[in-house]
């Protein structure tokens, strides 16, 4: 049910969304002509235009970008009012948004699928959308209201948000099978290889390694399945969690480092907004998350 409902709002933004008619008519289960009266409606009351459309492609125009993200925030607003005045009648309602980074589904100590069907198991009309981004990206959306709850390992806490810890993360460093140190003892001090081989680290996480510092890196990759494939090539060495390793040193692809001066653990915890007057499914998926596995 939506009881705050702009159907020309939503139509832009799917569009918006999708890159343009073509994949909206789908998304809305429209077609491309209903779209573009919708579009042109929205213009028509808007008094300009909003996107480009025809042999060139489809892109917002200026103002229309401006547009999008109110219209986004707007959208996103309404569907929370909607829920919070549907879980009234006792059923969880509206939009669940959860921000994670990459690769939590191995996570050791902490089970998502688990946790959503837990979650998922009580009577609801929750629409799920679920995001992987950086923790400070995912810092920045909690403070926007763009996500509800997020789960990362947040080395820089801020005052307006709020944490429960959840688990450790083991790190350790790794070569692939045609790096120089795959197959040589383990003998060099961890100074002594962070200085002589190159390094990839991602973007969201440098090498953090007690007393380490921090190494200057040769590559920036955004996620870990990046990083291992750089690691793989046997150019770089590089930081991944074990959970993630282990299935490509059981392959032999990779191996870790054996240096216990660069090994460390990272804590992930799950973060909600301080000041927010949290919604029932708010509340209860951080209680799902936070139950003994």
């Amino acid at each position: 049910m939506k009881l705050l409902r702009n159907t020309l709002l939503e139509t832009f933004v799917t569009v918006a969304d999708c890159g343009g008619f073509s994949d909206a008519q789908f998304a809305l289960g429209i077609t491309q002509s209903a779209i573009s009266i919708r579009i042109r409606d929205l213009e028509t009351t808007l008094g300009y235009r909003v996107c480009e459309r025809g042999r060139g492609g489809f892109r917002l125009t200026e103002r229309g970008e401006v547009a999008y993200a109110k219209a986004r925030e707007i959208l996103r607003t309404a569907r929370d009012f909607d829920a919070e005045l549907l879980e009234l009648r006792g059923v969880l309602a509206g939009d669940l948004r959860i921000g994670t980074v990459d690769a939590v589904g191995s996570l050791p100590g902490f089970n998502l699928a688990a946790t959503l069907q837990r979650f998922l198991s009580r009577p609801n009309d929750i629409r799920l959308e679920i995001v992987v981004a950086s923790p400070t990206d995912l810092t920045q959306s909690l403070i926007s209201g763009g996500i509800n709850v997020a789960i990362a390992p947040f080395q820089n806490r801020v005052p307006e948000l709020h944490y429960i810890e959840l688990c450790n993360e083991e790190h350790r460093l790794y070569c692939g099978q045609k790096h120089a140190l795959f197959d040589q003892p383990d003998d060099q001090s961890a100074e002594t290889i962070l200085a002589s081989y190159p390094l990839c680290h991602r973007a969201y996480d440098m090498f953090v390694a007690p007393g380490m510092g921090s190494p200057d890196s040769k590559a920036v990759v955004a996620n870990m399945e990046a990083m291992a494939v750089l690691i793989e090539t046997g150019h770089y060495l590089g930081a991944l969690p074990t959970h993630f390793a282990e299935d490509l040193v059981r392959k032999g692809k990779i191996r870790e480092i054996r240096n216990t001066a660069l090994r460390w653990n990272s804590t992930f915890f799950i973060a909600t907004r301080s000041a927010q007057v949290h919604r029932r499914a708010v509340e209860l998926f951080v209680q799902d998350a936070c139950a003994p596995t």
